[in-house]
């Protein structure tokens, strides 16, 4: 089934409008509207694969798969620095409980 003119831009626009939200919100670092733009997108492809219709969006999905990546190393650096700053604490979470027990156990 091949996309009309109509269907052809609105689709261009979705993918438009999908690459710049999703820019945009991973600047913000909202990554539960992420997770959401993220089905969108999968949705659209999907959408593309059963008009085929992938060839005529190969390079706004080229340059929209480009993006992604980009998002998914801004995540994975997020993740990363989360990961480190849970480590911290837990350290100096586990030294208070330590000193905490030394100096009330001096003070019974």
């Amino acid at each position: 089934m091949a996309l009309n003119h109509l269907q052809a831009t609105d689709i261009a626009k979705q993918l438009s409008l999908l690459q710049h939200n999703l820019l945009l919100t991973a600047r913000a670092q909202d990554w539960q509207q992420l997770r959401g733009l993220d089905r969108q997108l999968l949705a659209l492809v999907q959408q593309l694969e059963q008009a085929g219709a992938k060839e005529q969006f190969a390079s706004q999905l080229n340059a929209l798969r480009q993006n992604y990546q980009h998002v998914l190393k801004l995540a994975k650096s997020e993740l990363n620095r989360t990961e480190i700053q849970m480590k911290q604490f837990n350290q100096k979470r586990e030294g208070a409980v330590a000193y905490r027990q030394t100096t009330e156990g001096k003070t019974l």
